[in-house]
């Protein structure tokens, strides 16, 4: 196939694609997950595209990233997609966009490897999602109360079940109620401690551990943050005791996994960002109602307030020594017996070699064989 331009659409031109070519078309989101979750085009992907993942790589991102899903990234191999776009935020003109964005990494590590794809149009939406969800909003799925196309996003109780509690670091965990019930897999994990975050979850084994129950409803009202200080104290002292936390609510995707978030942020000294991506890749069905995500970034302002800078990565924190302690010293008296586990490193993960590579695009839709420019 011959290389192709990168074209930039217009939101008209996409509802009409998907309209007509529903099933040929292949929609990209370059955004971080948390933009992702907040609002989306229907039907979109999520590009999985962590900062540290494009500094070690030199800005290079795998197929396996841009497609995380594996249908999807099958039906682009065999080329049953025609039409590739990739949107981001609110790119005009992607002459201007800075060499190191996601969607400018994610467009020229495309073409680097479609080339034996057979793929028709390469193209990124002018004005990105946020002039799409301004003239279409019935196209798009967001955790907003405001527009009546869009519905909230609240946690169900009986969804995104996953077989074991996951290792957010060596003393916490995060689950659902259901892992909160099975006692034997308590003790084959070596919780010491469990945090109920819910309103109608029961503490099933007050005998056998220590509980701290955190009364709040996953709802676009209630008040999370305000528990963050003492959920955090709760879990350090789990952690000084060198014992394991279990952090639950119904479902284990939305108040116990922004628990969990803000403890991360707190502790390792990171952002929003970096914890999610830290989170996400150990439990990818978390996903905190918009209220807290609200919540959170108020909170991380709040950390980068009194601590300047924050870390990248956990491994830039000064914990890494102590968590290492807690593992060793709790190793000898569980198994992991988890679903997925990784560690205690944010920054662990598969890197992906890159290098620089020609790169054109046209500025329009109608004439893609203009070259704008060839970045090194």
């Amino acid at each position: 196939m011959d290389t192709l331009a990168v074209t930039g659409i217009t939101v008209d031109m996409l509802v009409k694609w998907q309209e007509t070519l529903e099933e040929e078309i292949l929609i990209l989101d370059s955004r971080p997950f948390i933009s992702y979750n907040e609002g989306h085009i229907v039907t979109a992907t999520n590009v999985h595209c962590p900062p540290i993942l494009k500094r070690r790589s030199g800005g290079f991102v795998a197929l396996e990233n841009i497609v995380p899903c594996g249908q999807k990234r099958e039906k682009l191999e065999n080329g049953e997609f025609r039409k590739i776009i990739v949107y981001d935020e609110d790119t005009t003109d992607l002459e201007l966009s800075a060499k190191d964005s996601n969607l400018y990494s994610v467009l020229k590590s495309l073409r680097q490897q479609i080339d034996s794809i057979e793929v028709d149009e390469l193209c990124y939406i002018k004005g990105g999602f946020k002039a799409f969800s301004r003239l279409y909003p019935q196209h798009c799925r967001c955790q907003s109360k405001l527009p009546t196309s869009c519905t909230l996003n609240v946690e169900p109780d009986n969804a995104h079940k996953q077989e074991a509690p996951v290792e957010i670091l060596p003393f916490l965990y995060l689950g659902n109620f259901q892992d909160a019930s099975n006692l034997e897999l308590l003790h084959r994990l070596g919780i010491t401690s469990l945090m109920n975050v819910s309103t109608k979850c029961k503490n099933l084994f007050e005998d056998d551990f220590t509980y701290m129950n955190i009364p709040v409803d996953d709802n676009p009202n209630a008040d999370l943050a305000v528990w963050f200080p003492e959920s955090n104290s709760f879990i350090d002292t789990v952690r000084e005791n060198h014992g394991r936390v279990l952090v639950h609510c119904q479902a284990g995707v939305s108040r116990s996994a922004t628990i969990c978030l803000a403890y991360l942020m707190y502790t390792a000294k990171v952002g929003l960002e970096t914890a999610f991506e830290h989170i996400k890749s150990r439990r990818s069905v978390i996903s905190p109602n918009l209220n807290f995500m609200r919540q959170l970034e108020s909170y991380e302002k709040e950390i980068k307030s009194q601590d300047g800078t924050l870390n990248t990565s956990v491994s830039d924190s000064s914990m890494d020594s102590s968590m290492d302690t807690s593992s060793n010293e709790t190793a000898s008296s569980s198994s992991s017996g988890l679903q997925s586990t990784s560690g205690s490193s944010i920054s662990q993960g598969q890197v992906f070699g890159g290098g620089a590579f020609d790169f054109t695009f046209s500025p329009t839709f109608s004439s893609p064989n203009t070259p704008l420019l060839s970045p090194s």
